[in-house]
């Protein structure tokens, strides 16, 4: 048996590939220069978009921390029942809770609970003389809580009251 030999192939019968051209210099140069650019103004954006469209940082819309109204402890007195001023047959029977600022030792709470019946007074005093229709509303309760807090740091001197909580709230 005779070996096959592979056919002969001319060399004019053969094509050459182009060899790739390597990229010249300054092409690579505004490549990179594009890449950068569109990564800066993409960064820039991010950061002053919020700027123009009218939102303000992030550290300047957080407050700072207000010291002496943050409640540290709070003081239960119960539940009171007292008529409202108005209609002779509007009753309001609220619990409330004094909201202390300082909890570091119990000098606080005694003194309190030492003012707890003048505290009382005080409580039924203002309640009682309030409307019903102000104590409907989320504003009025509201500002009903910011004058008991002011009362009781004029007439008592317990400026470590600094809320007033509503755990019960019942018109009848």
């Amino acid at each position: 048996m005779a070996t096959a030999k592979p056919p002969v192939v001319a060399p004019e019968a053969s094509v050459s590939a182009p060899l790739p051209k390597k990229p010249s210099p300054m092409r690579l140069v505004l490549i990179i220069v594009a890449v950068v650019l569109v990564a800066g103004l993409g960064a820039g954006g991010w950061l002053l978009l919020p700027r123009f469209m009218g939102k303000p940082p992030a550290a300047a819309a957080a407050p700072p921390p207000a010291v002496e109204t943050t409640v540290k402890t709070t003081v239960p007195f119960g539940a009171l029942v007292v008529n409202l001023n108005g209609e002779a047959r509007r009753y309001l029977r609220v619990a409330v809770s004094l909201g202390l600022s300082s909890a570091r030792d119990a000098k606080e709470s005694k003194e309190v609970e030492e003012a707890k019946p003048r505290v009382l007074d005080l409580l039924i005093a203002v309640l009682s003389s309030a409307q019903a229709e102000s104590l409907l509303s989320e504003d009025g309760r509201a500002e009903l809580k910011e004058l008991l807090v002011d009362r009781i740091h004029e007439e008592l001197g317990l400026e470590k009251v600094t809320r007033i909580y509503f755990t019960e709230f019942v018109i009848q």
